[in-house]
């Protein structure tokens, strides 16, 4: 392996975003720079699977069994290569718990924060997640993310004006509504969005009610209008409705999945858009498709949007390593910088 070839830069660092259905990693050199990148459909549910929960150790080894299989081939060639991660890696059903910062909270990540994880060969830092505590006095729960405090830390560094005022909005299996001013977390709402479109569409009686999904552009807008017009009878009976419709021939069963997408989505939004009242732009951060489709019903609203894709946790990683001393902004000290970070570019490098 030569990885200082003409182009190519040193590895530094490996950085995951090890969430609640899906685990992503990546490779990262000077400045952030992405050598490499692998994903693996093994997010905390599928780790959970023939584990014992009450046996934490045994948690723990297959934690550091699958983090071996996906990036030993990095650690091997360098040794010694420090390794963060963000995510439900860091919850109590993960890895390891790595506790909680309290909201509002500045994103600055630095090396008290982390929760370090030895292992053969090295160690694993675990990023803190963010918590909005309840209130018990008024019986009003709180919230918790974890893994999207390192994607907004990325993601304001492609923003002009990453100290101003944003609203961001992370869609997924939960999806996050973050407020954020000065590089500081104001409030964020979790909504269960994605795991309840999964749910629907995998199990239960419209899981049988449709068909082999294509992809429906027109479905999916007509679902929009539909979950922005269920103020009336709510959500259970618009979803329901969705079966009706597909018996009486009015609706594709193969259109069925995106017409259901677009009526969750719209649901979502109609109930956590007023607590933005007044935003006119908001930045979407996560998967291309997903961050259409919420551009789609936020346009609906009359609400501009701005995309920041996937990869800006790997960014948001490296700005935490360089902060917390696992890396220096030029790769070989171990200083924190105090300048601008440089966004994650991706390169191509194998071990």
């Amino acid at each position: 392996m030569t990885p200082d070839r003409p182009g190519l830069s040193t590895p530094r660092l490996i950085g995951l975003d090890w969430g609640t259905t899906a685990m992503r990693c990546w490779l990262l050199g000077d400045n952030g720079r992405i050598l490499d990148a692998r994903r693996l459909a093994g997010g905390l549910l599928d780790m959970a699977t023939g584990i014992d929960a009450a046996d934490p150790a045994a948690r723990a080894r297959a934690y550091e069994a699958t983090f071996l299989d996906v990036c030993g081939p990095w650690l091997r060639a360098v040794p010694g290569l420090p390794a963060l991660a963000c995510g439900m890696v860091g919850s109590a059903q993960g890895w390891r718990e790595a506790g909680y910062l309290d909201v509002p909270a500045r994103l600055d990540i630095t090396g008290p924060d982390l929760t370090r994880v030895p292992l053969a060969g090295g160690t694993v830092h675990l990023v803190p997640g963010l918590r909005v505590p309840s209130d018990p006095c008024h019986d009003i729960a709180g919230d918790v993310l974890r893994g999207e405090e390192t994607q907004v830390i990325g993601a304001l560094e492609s923003l002009d004006r990453p100290d101003a005022e944003h609203v961001l909005v992370l869609p997924g299996t939960h999806t996050k509504w973050i407020r954020i001013a000065d590089r500081k977390v104001l409030s964020f709402t979790t909504a269960m969005t994605g795991e309840l479109y999964a749910l629907v569409t995998q199990h239960g009686l419209l899981s049988h009610t449709g068909m082999t999904p294509r992809r429906d552009d027109a479905a999916f807008a007509r679902g929009l209008t539909a979950g922005f017009s269920a103020r009336d009878i709510g959500l259970a009976a618009t979803l329901f409705g969705a079966r009706a419709l597909v018996l009486d021939g009015l609706l594709e069963p193969a259109a069925l999945a995106d017409y259901l997408s677009g009526v969750v989505i719209a649901d979502e939004a109609r109930h956590l858009l007023p607590r933005h009242a007044g935003t006119q732009r908001i930045t979407l951060c996560g998967n291309g498709d997903l961050c259409r489709r919420y551009a789609a019903a936020l346009r609906m609203r009359g609400v501009g949007t701005e995309v920041v894709g996937e990869d800006a946790a790997a960014a948001g990683l490296w700005s935490v390593a360089v902060a917390a001393g696992l890396v220096g902004v030029d790769g070989n000290t171990c200083w924190p910088d105090s300048g601008k970070r440089t966004p994650a570019r991706r390169d191509s490098w194998s071990a």
